[in-house]
C-alpha cells in the first residue's frame, strides 16, 4: 500500500474510482475506514475487502495504514478455477468486509511472502503456472474462511444462482423484468426468487431494483456522461423515467447526488 501511494497515477486515489479488475485488500497494519460502492467501512489489522471489477471504492490516506493490495483480472484463472474461487466476490451475498483473527492472518500472509518471492524471479515457462497454482492456494485460503459469513449453495442451485449472477451484473438494464430472468434460466420466477430470498435475503425484483441504482451512481462518477446517455447505458426508454427511478430511492435527483458527491 505504501508503494501504491508513492506512484503517481493520473487519479486521486481519494476520489472515488470504478476498478477494472478485482481487488483483496489485506490490512497489515493501522486503524480507519475504507470506501466501497458509497459506503463506508472500518478497518483494522486483520481486516479483509473484496472488491469486485466494476465496483466503485476509494481510498481515505491514512499514513499509519500498511496492506497488501492483491489485483488480478477475470482472466487470470481458467473457467473451472473461476467458478470455484469468485464467488467470494459476490457482494450481494457475501459482507464485502472480513476480519481475520492474529492466526489467521499469519497464514495468509505466509502465502502472500512466497507469492511474492516467486513474483521476484526471472520469467521462464514455469512461472506463470507456478503463480497462479499459489495464488489459487491463497485465495482457497480465503474462500474457506469466507464460507462462514453466508449460507452453502446447494448443488442442484449453483448453477441457476451463477447463471443468473451472470446475466444480472453483465446485462441487466432498466428494461430487464423479473420474466426475463426466469425465462432464461427455464424455471419459474416464483422459484427463482425463492432461490435469491434464501441465499441474499432479498427477492428477486429488490435484488434487481438495487443493483440498477447502484450501476446509475456508478456511471454518476464519470464526468464525461450526460444523464442521457446513462439512460441509454441502462435501456432507460425516457430521461425522466430514470430520474424517477433514482429518486424513488434517494429522495434526490440523480444530478443532485451527483453534486453532493462532488462536494
Amino acid at each position: 500500500m505504501k508503494t501504491l501511494f508513492e506512484i503517481k497515477t493520473d487519479h486521486d486515489l481519494q476520489y472515488p474510482h470504478r476498478l477494472e479488475f478485482n481487488v483483496i485488500m489485506i490490512v497489515i497494519e493501522g486503524e480507519g475506514f475504507h470506501n466501497i460502492d458509497f459506503k463506508t467501512y472500518e478497518y483494522k489489522k486483520g481486516s479483509i475487502f473484496f472488491i469486485k471489477r466494476g465496483q466503485v471504492h476509494n481510498f481515505k490516506i491514512n499514513p499509519d495504514l500498511n496492506c497488501y493490495i492483491l489485483q488480478f483480472t477475470d482472466n487470470f484463472f481458467n473457467r473451472f478455477l473461476k467458478n470455484f474461487v469468485y464467488d467470494i466476490f459476490d457482494y450481494m451475498r457475501y459482507p464485502v468486509n472480513m476480519q481475520l483473527d492474529n492466526k489467521s492472518l499469519k497464514d495468509i500472509l505466509n502465502n502472500i511472502d512466497i507469492l511474492n518471492n516467486q513474483l521476484k524471479t526471472d520469467d521462464d515457462e514455469f512461472k506463470e503456472a507456478i503463480l497462479q497454482s499459489l495464488f489459487q492456494s491463497l485465495l482457497l485460503q480465503l474462500k474457506r474462511k469466507r464460507e462462514k459469513q453466508s449460507i452453502d449453495l446447494k448443488d442442484k442451485d449453483k448453477k441457476i444462482y451463477q447463471d443468473f449472477l451472470d446475466i444480472a451484473h453483465n446485462y441487466h438494464s432498466y428494461s430487464m423484468k423479473v420474466e426475463d430472468y426466469s425465462q432464461k434460466l427455464n424455471i419459474s420466477s416464483r422459484t427463482l426468487s425463492n432461490l435469491l430470498n434464501e441465499y441474499t435475503g432479498k427477492p428477486t425484483k429488490i435484488y434487481l431494483n438495487e443493483f440498477l441504482l447502484l450501476e446509475i451512481k456508478r456511471y454518476l462518477l464519470d464526468e464525461n456522461l450526460t444523464i442521457q446517455e446513462i439512460a441509454d447505458r441502462l435501456d432507460f426508454d425516457e430521461v425522466t423515467n430514470l430520474v424517477k427511478f433514482f429518486k424513488r430511492f434517494e429522495n434526490m435527483t440523480p444530478r443532485e447526488y451527483k453534486e453532493k458527491k462532488n462536494k
